[in-house]
């Protein structure tokens, strides 16, 4: 009878079991991002220390608004001498505008902003009137005649002429008033002024009812 061979234990029969492969991982629709980059750290810029004296910092603030002052005058003193041109622009514009005539343009323009106008000058000083002569023309028509002068050296506006008639003890009765065109001959356009340096002989005829004079004045202003 064959002896059999003592049991040997169940691990010595089994053989070593192979390594199982690992399973392949699984592929999505959705593709995989690489994470977002993070942002670099800012520098912050460190600043140096003032070490300068008190004193310096001082001088240095003072000299800045100093500075500043200055700029801030020569702005205003342009300022103010720009209105005091166009003040004396404006003030003494005929006599500029007669003096100098190529300004006339710009004196013109200057007051088409400021509202005025260019004239002729109107130098009261630079006129004189003489005395002149009275005569009874016929009835109650009376005839002044006497000479209008312009001493001045520029062309002047014409004046109005005042006569006053007057009793005997001086005292003004009647008071006319004659306007340029009223006084100057017809072939004399009162536009063009009175030249300087030159004599307008002026003949004024009026009547005179109801009042006897004695005497009179006459004199010539500018309204």
């Amino acid at each position: 009878m064959r002896e059999s061979s003592p049991a040997a234990p169940h691990d010595a029969f089994e053989a070593e079991a192979p390594a199982l492969p690992r399973p392949a991982p699984r592929k999505t629709g959705r593709k995989l991002r690489p994470p977002a980059p993070r942002p670099a750290p800012v520098a912050v810029p460190v600043e140096p220390e003032h070490d300068e004296p008190e004193f310096v910092r001082r001088g240095r603030l003072l000299e800045k608004a100093s500075r500043t002052r200055r700029i801030v005058m020569a702005i205003g003193s342009a300022i103010l001498v720009l209105a005091l041109l166009i003040q004396a622009m404006t003030t003494f514009r005929n006599t500029l505008a007669a003096q100098f005539p190529p300004l006339k343009p710009v004196l013109t323009a200057t007051c088409a902003v400021f509202g005025c106008r260019v004239e002729l000058p109107a130098q009261i000083d630079a006129l004189a009137i003489e005395t002149g002569e009275l005569e009874t023309v016929s009835g109650d028509t009376y005839l002044m005649t006497t000479s209008l002068h312009n001493q001045g050296r520029l062309t002047q506006a014409w004046p109005s002429i005042e006569l006053a008639l007057t009793d005997a003890d001086n005292k003004t009765v009647l008071r006319r008033v004659f306007a340029p065109a009223e006084y100057l001959p017809k072939d004399v356009a009162p536009a063009k002024g009175f030249a300087a340096r030159s004599e307008q002989p002026v003949r004024l005829y009026f009547e005179l009812s109801q009042v006897k004079a004695s005497g009179y004045r006459i004199a010539v202003f500018y309204p």
